[in-house]
């Protein structure tokens, strides 16, 4: 079976590359990596060595519809990861399906997003449009629907600085997902497709706020983390800054977000998650034993 994994250079893409070769089942041929450049495959290429930098890897571009097919030439699954903020992530999303449905891969996988209903948030109803045409595509499908991933809080930073920097309120109930843990449910979904087609998961650890999540780190380093909610006009200017955000679409899409969470955060359920992880989804509590240093 030959799994295509496209955004190859992203953080998601990799954690789910890193689960898929840790797989007895799964061997570095198996894999194609879809990427957008060279330096991409080197830079994919340095986390894994024992990935051959041909054939794993074929450099495409979404938005070039005739870049598509040769990487979905005789692939059997497909794991589709979007980049975020981006103004045409909808085009991308039906343009891979396209290209699937043509070459006659046999099952699609979309990484979305927890709750792509949420009409107010660019970011989300983005993926609803690509949700939609999966569904009325005819290709078999599964999508997966994380909520807000627990390694998006720097811990290194928080070790050195003894302060966790908010998005929202310190109060304000989230979802979050271990990367690992969205990894993991990703590899069980490639590797045994049929028994999951047609289904919509979504993908939540644990509900809890910012002050929660100081306090258990405070608990685990011994010695008081403070919660500072940082603008989010501060926040857009970094992101502007670092180029994660280019663009009036992308700036605007994040200041939305941004102020629904100053409102509102996404919590969800997770029941599904410890159904198709068989075992308990990774809590702060785990997380943080598992990253930070004692000190």
């Amino acid at each position: 079976m030959t799994i295509l994994i496209t955004g190859a250079a992203g953080r998601t893409s990799g954690y789910v590359i890193k689960a898929l070769l840790e797989s007895p089942n799964v061997s570095a041929p198996d894999l194609r990596l879809l990427v957008r450049s060279e330096s991409a495959i080197e830079k994919v290429h340095a986390r894994f060595p024992q990935l051959p930098p041909r054939p794993s890897f074929v450099i495409a571009d979404f938005l070039e519809a005739s870049t598509l097919p040769a990487a979905v030439q005789g692939v059997d699954v497909v794991f589709h990861n979007a980049p975020t903020f981006h103004p045409q992530e909808t085009a991308m999303g039906i343009a891979m399906i396209d290209a699937a449905k043509e070459a006659g891969v046999k099952h699609f996988v979309y990484c979305s997003v927890l709750f792509p209903i949420l009409t107010k948030l660019v970011n989300h109803i983005v993926k609803c449009h690509v949700e939609e045409y999966l569904i009325e595509s005819g290709l078999n499908y599964t999508i997966l629907e994380p909520t807000a991933l627990m390694q998006n809080i720097d811990l290194e930073r928080v070790q050195s600085t003894f302060k966790i920097y908010s998005w929202n309120g310190p109060d304000i109930l989230e979802g979050y997902l271990d990367l690992e843990d969205l990894a993991a449910v990703a590899r069980i979904v490639l590797l045994d497709p049929k028994t999951h087609n047609r289904a919509r998961y979504e993908l939540c650890g644990q509900n809890c706020s910012y002050a929660d999540i100081a306090h258990e780190a405070s608990a685990q380093l011994g010695r008081p983390i403070e919660c500072e909610q940082v603008p989010r006009e501060q926040i857009i200017a970094q992101g502007i800054k670092t180029s994660m955000l280019r663009g009036d679409y992308a700036i605007d899409a994040a200041d939305r977000m941004l102020y629904y969470y100053e409102k509102r955060g996404i919590p969800g359920n997770n029941n599904v998650l410890r159904w198709l992880l068989g075992r308990e989804p990774t809590t702060w509590t785990a997380l943080l034993r598992r990253e930070l240093k004692s000190s």
